[in-house]
């Protein structure tokens, strides 16, 4: 009969054989002790073939030295989220993720084990998305200087003061060559204020090359960011980095405060020293690139809650851009609906489109969370409903999960509409005006106390003053 200790052993591995994750296990000498089912399917080796022989036998290029696992055996401390690259009895590239830890008894390490997850399929993935990504824009009619844009400073569309000055702010950034940081909420058009700098640059002629921060496994990102060479870890290979691809042009790294605190303390290196090094290389590169970052919360809030650095963020905002939200610059709405109507029309095969005129009061006081581009799915689905012969949008086409938010738009007293001076973006702001003033009065103009009462960003309240030229010096007790 099994002993007690026989059965929980084998309970143990059917357990572990079970889960998803390589698990391989090794006693103080680097001998594989247990090598589960899942490390066999991710490396093609079987358990039998590698059960009692040393980690430097089943791994070339794996020394005492440069083992994980006896590196834990000696310090007792953990090694966690370790990516290695390396090859297949097979021929096959995998990527792994591992971490490290010591099996303790009786105060002493006695062995330690390794828990991989196969990010082959993640790295694949983006590698194949940014191929793709140039075979199109190489063969597009939309991009003729085919350097990795769409946008320009004509694809915005706006009637309101505020993008004006936007705008303008851009085209200035445009002539300089430091830092850009452009703050603004999802959806409001980052990466086309970013593009449109880039193209009205002396870069133009240049490679724009930009990558979603939040995307990214954290272990990917930086050898994705500075490249890699042959050696640097198990089966690693030459392959260049963004900053090398983006040579003299711009690199775009659009949501920074994703980014580790360790990986953005590398990254304010590079922008101190202006070189950088592929990982495993001794040799430093210059950076050529310019530079631009987003992100979609307050900079000044990221920096609190500690997921952005504060010397990262003064080195990025050499030249700040606050992007608002549609919902405070509510004069632009008709014109991008009329705008995407225009261009989703021909889509399907419609005739020039047109918004109900009750549609479009709605249109006009829903906030549109989503923002510019929430506006722009809401008409191509509208749309897209559109029966052959119908032209104009009613509240019956707009998507259904967007359909109950929307309040049907009833008209406005006369006498309101007088006083107001008769128009629905006039009406707002004068409310707006009058709620902001009675804050900043009831706070004694204090803007940081005022934004917390009305549950908006410090900037945001900022901008909405300079918009109604509101002082807070003048409603001071």
């Amino acid at each position: 009969m099994q002993s007690e200790w026989q059965k929980r052993v084998n309970l143990l591995e059917s357990a572990l054989d079970a889960v998803s994750e390589g698990i391989i296990i090794t006693d103080t000498r680097g001998r594989i002790i247990y090598y589960n089912e899942a490390l066999e399917k991710m490396e093609g080796q079987k358990e039998k073939e590698v059960t009692g022989r040393f980690l430097t036998e089943v791994y070339p290029g794996v020394t005492p030295e440069t083992s994980e696992h006896m590196a834990v055996v000696e310090t007792g401390e953990p090694v966690k989220e370790v990516t290695k690259m390396y090859f297949t009895a097979d021929g096959r590239e995998i990527n792994i993720l591992a971490s490290t830890y010591p099996v303790w008894e009786k105060g002493r390490v006695i062995g330690a084990y390794s828990v991989c997850r196969d990010v082959t399929r993640i790295k694949d993935l983006l590698s194949r998305n940014i191929l793709l990504q140039k075979q199109m824009q190489a063969g597009s009619g939309e991009n003729p200087l085919n350097n990795g844009t769409r946008y320009t400073f004509e694809h915005f569309i706006y009637t309101s003061l505020a993008m004006d000055r936007i705008v303008r702010q851009a085209q200035k950034a445009a002539k300089t060559d430091c830092t850009v940081l452009v703050y603004g909420e999802t959806g409001t058009g980052k990466e086309v204020l970013v593009q449109s700098i880039h193209n009205a640059s002396a870069r133009r002629a240049e490679p724009f090359v930009g990558i979603n921060c939040a995307a990214i496994p954290e272990t990917l990102l930086e050898s994705i960011l500075f490249g890699t060479v042959k050696g640097a870890f198990t089966g690693a290979v030459s392959s260049p980095g963004l900053f090398e691809q983006a040579g003299g042009g711009t690199l775009f790294l659009d949501e920074i405060n994703s980014m580790s605190p360790q990986l953005q303390a590398k990254l304010l290196r590079v922008l101190q020293e202006r070189n950088y090094r592929r990982l495993g290389a001794n040799k430093e590169l210059p950076v050529r690139c310019r530079i631009f970052t987003s992100t979609n919360m307050d900079p000044q809030e990221c920096i609190d809650k500690g997921a952005l650095r504060e010397d990262l963020y003064y080195r990025f905002a050499v030249f700040t851009v606050l992007l608002p939200p549609l919902r405070e610059r509510p004069e632009d709405i008709e014109k991008l609906a009329s705008y995407f109507l225009r261009r989703y029309s021909g889509v399907y095969g419609q005739g020039v489109a047109r918004l109900d005129p009750e549609l479009k009061i709605s249109f006009l006081r829903y906030q549109w969370p989503g923002n510019v581009r929430e506006l722009e799915h809401v008409i191509e689905s509208c749309l897209a409903m559109l029966d052959p012969g119908e032209d104009t949008v009613i509240f019956d086409h707009l998507p259904a999960y967007v359909r109950p938010r929307f309040i049907r738009g009833k008209p406005l007293p006369a006498q309101n509409l007088r006083a107001s001076g008769s128009t629905l973006h006039q009406i707002l702001a004068d409310t707006e005006r009058r709620v902001i003033e009675s804050i900043l009065q009831n706070n004694r103009g204090n803007i940081t106390q005022s934004a917390r009462e009305l549950g908006i960003q410090r900037q945001n309240l900022q901008y909405r003053m300079r918009r109604l030229g509101i002082r807070a010096a003048g409603l001071m007790d």
